[in-house]
């Protein structure tokens, strides 16, 4: 379903001199330069500025406001392709809001990628596989609002957003709906449109990371670690009984993808910290490491950790206007005390790094605040 653009390959032949003119092979697209936003750049090391209150546009008939409330226990992940963030959550007991949230780096603001279904189509009858099947402004079928956690990816070599949360529960702005399940879906940029396909580890609590080594993405999920193929569609688990056995969990926390070392690492909200050696080749000879780092242990919250390139480290769980950090060179906890603007308490999973600016967007406090990390 994915449109891409294809690079032809080089035209090869005789140049008949004076009787042909030259041929040549189309040239590769490039992806444009992106350009540094003013505002951003000149944010000083460990600082945090406020660039907003939430304003996101609510489903006709749920109420002024409703859709700032996307944000219950759900995420937000970078998208490469058009550098910018992409945010889909709500669901049980808050908004059904069931729009991508866009940030622009131009504007520094958010907006809807298409507009939100309204509420009078919030009927059993109207819903499937976890999709609504119509609404208002298509196209449709597309995805019912719902918790996202740390299940939303956009992969580098694809240009879509996936969405492997399965289900959800029953909210009080769409009364008849319970609980309900179905699968995960996959957005096409190019046109505008959701794909369901089946994802059976995307529960409550999950938690993924996309591989760019094996073009992959890898998921914890109760006692599961599974292993997702964005060009299938497809799930398989590659190892099992993973709590009993290791005593870990990527429960209502993150999975990080560090390149130094090519592992995944697990942060649960109880921060016991824990590392994936990937096979490749065989993904169920993967190998799980529990951690015991020194330094400070950032505290229980439910929160994102990202990988930060330019510090080299594992960053995240903002909290108390403090952001705490994993070297994973020196398996070591540390944190860094936020200068200027005081955000207090980052908002469930909602934190993603922009590399394009070297700095991390998060919401907390129904707000949009940007800091950027000197380790």
């Amino acid at each position: 379903m994915n449109i891409r653009s294809a690079v032809p390959a080089a035209l090869c032949g005789i140049v008949l001199l004076a009787t042909a003119s030259a041929r040549t092979a189309e040239a590769p697209a490039k992806t444009p330069a992106r350009v540094p936003n003013p505002k951003l750049a000149a944010l000083a090391d460990n600082t945090a500025i406020e660039l907003g209150a939430l304003k996101l546009e609510s489903p006709e008939g749920e109420g002024e406001g409703s859709a700032n409330r996307v944000t219950d226990y759900s995420g937000m992940t970078y998208d490469m392709h058009n550098h910018r963030i992409l945010m889909f959550g709500g669901g049980h007991a808050t908004t059904f809001t069931d729009t991508i949230y866009a940030f622009d780096f131009g504007t520094l603001t958010w907006s809807a990628l298409y507009k939100p279904t309204p509420s009078k189509f919030y009927k059993p009858e109207n819903l499937e596989n976890s999709f609504w099947k119509s609404g208002g402004e298509g196209p449709y079928p597309r995805p019912i609002g719902r918790h996202t956690y740390d299940l939303l990816i956009v992969p580098d070599h694809r240009k879509e957003f996936l969405l492997l949360r399965t289900g959800c529960g029953p909210s009080s702005v769409a009364p008849g709906i319970g609980y309900f399940g179905g699968g995960g879906g996959a957005y096409d940029f190019a046109t505008g449109k959701w794909e369901h396909f089946d994802n059976p580890f995307g529960g409550y609590g999950a938690a993924s990371e996309y591989d760019p080594v094996s073009k992959k993405v890898i998921a914890q999920a109760g006692q599961g670690l599974f292993m997702f193929d964005p060009e299938t569609r497809k799930t398989v688990k590659i190892l099992d009984d993973i709590i009993d056995k290791y005593k870990v969990t990527a429960y209502s926390g993150t999975l990080v993808y560090c390149p130094i070392d090519q592992c995944m690492y697990g942060i649960p909200d109880k921060k016991e910290i824990w590392k994936v050696e990937l096979d490749r080749q065989s993904f169920n000879k993967s190998k799980i490491t529990k951690l015991t780092p020194s330094g400070e242990k950032p505290p229980e919250s439910e929160c994102a950790f990202v990988w930060d390139p330019a510090n080299k480290v594992i960053a995240g769980g903002v909290k108390d206007n403090k952001v705490y950090l994993y070297d994973p060179a020196k398996s070591e906890w540390s944190s860094k005390e936020l200068q200027g603007a005081k955000p207090g308490t980052m908002t469930f999973h909602c934190l993603a790094y922009d590399p394009v600016d070297n700095v991390y967007i998060f919401i907390a406090g129904c707000k949009t605040w940007a800091f950027r990390l000197k380790k």
